[in-house]
């Protein structure tokens, strides 16, 4: 038993582990006769590379946390590394104050999910806007079920939230090209002319024709979007991400993760096969199998690796998912869902979060729980939020 949880805390720290292997390690680090092995897995996890250990006062409090009792914060020590691997204790406290998984000591070893009453407020967001080939924009938030344009030969359908493509007869313009624009703090479902499902993420927009023709099905996305693709043996589907990546589609289920304040795009394959390349450099192209990410670094280097696609799709499932996240990142996630704006008073603080919250969390409740786990917020008006130091 010791030696299967010090496979699936390495597989859990890697993000490599599956969901039934999150939930069995769950139960393991819930039975008390394994406390001691999963303190000696702490320290060994987050000693730095001149293997200075991390004091037992640290790892207590990383244990503590990830059994629910109350976290003590440890005192800043004199190493930017450690201040970084310490600071799980209060990443912890966060996971386990905002209701995703809870680790305590019942009667039965097992994890215990909090079900959360529906939040008294939503998450911002303004109108998902439809933009036609000849500039007419339709707010789709206000549109009512059943056929609300014609564009490119193509009748467009909105029913019950989602968007569809069907033939329509007559002209097929190849330069009928639509955009579709998510808002911070929304999400949409949409059906491409060819059968191909595509839902977006937040603050994302979609560039398509109404109607594939040609060689090939081109559309160009800025922000994220999950993809199940039709298949079509001879029109390929090419996910454009501009001046940054190509994607060619080979299979059926991805998503593209390409939002302008990162410095990369990642592709994650779920089923199938995907060609992914540089815009710069075309022929320097890998071909992912399904499990695998490939991270677009700069406009030539491609990194590939091994990825827990449950977590990548968290936010289709309605979570945030913060397995190994830094700071930064978490609040450039909050931002676009709750259309706030992130300042840093004294530059950012060097902390990585782990676990999931869910996304109809209101913002007072995620504010509170930054400063239960003494990450030091404040709002200022009720856009803004400041970071303190």
């Amino acid at each position: 038993m010791h030696e299967r949880l010090s496979q699936l805390f390495d597989r859990y720290y890697r993000k490599t582990i599956s969901s039934e292997e999150r939930t069995e390690l769950f139960v393991l680090l819930a039975d008390p006769t394994l406390e001691e092995t999963v303190k000696t897995l702490i320290l060994a996890s987050y000693a730095d590379n001149e293997q200075e250990e991390m004091p037992a006062a640290a790892s207590e409090a990383v244990l503590q946390a990830i059994l629910g009792k109350t976290v003590t914060m440890i005192p800043k020590p004199r190493r930017n590394l450690l201040a970084m691997r310490w600071t799980i204790a209060a990443s912890l406290a966060l996971l386990l104050a905002t209701g995703a998984y809870l680790l305590q000591r019942p009667h039965t070893a097992a994890p215990l999910t909090i079900h959360l009453p529906p939040p008294a407020a939503t998450p911002a967001g303004n109108g998902i806007l439809l933009t036609l080939a000849n500039g007419t924009r339709i707010p789709l938030d206000s549109a009512g079920n059943g056929q609300i344009a014609t564009d490119g030969g193509a009748a467009i359908a909105f029913k019950d939230g989602q968007l569809s493509y069907n033939p329509a007869g007559g002209s097929t313009d190849a330069q009928a090209y639509n955009t579709i624009s998510t808002p911070r703090g929304k999400q949409f479902h949409l059906v491409l002319s060819d059968g191909t499902r595509v839902w977006l993420n937040a603050a994302t927009t979609l560039r398509y024709p109404a109607i594939f023709t040609g060689p090939e099905r081109k559309v160009e996305i800025i922000g994220e979007a999950y993809f199940e693709a039709a298949g079509s043996a001879t029109t390929p589907l090419r996910v454009i991400v501009p001046t940054q990546a190509s994607i060619q589609v080979l299979g059926t289920r991805f998503n593209v993760n390409a939002y302008t304040e990162s410095n990369h795009v990642t592709t994650t394959l779920l089923q199938g096969a995907v060609r992914v390349a540089a815009i710069a450099a075309p022929d320097a192209a890998v071909v992912l199998a399904p499990g695998q990410q490939a991270r677009v670094l700069d406009s030539r280097k491609i990194a590939v690796a091994k990825v827990d696609t449950e977590s990548v799709m968290a936010w289709r499932n309605g979570n945030f998912n913060f397995d190994g996240v830094v700071l930064k990142e978490v609040m450039q996630e909050l931002a676009r869902w709750y259309d706030i704006e992130v300042v840093y008073e004294k530059g950012i603080p060097d902390i990585r979060f782990f676990g999931e919250l869910g996304r109809s969390l209101p913002l007072a409740d995620v504010v509170k729980a930054l400063e239960d786990s003494k990450v030091h917020v404040k709002m200022e008006g009720a856009r803004k939020l400041v970071v303190l130091p």
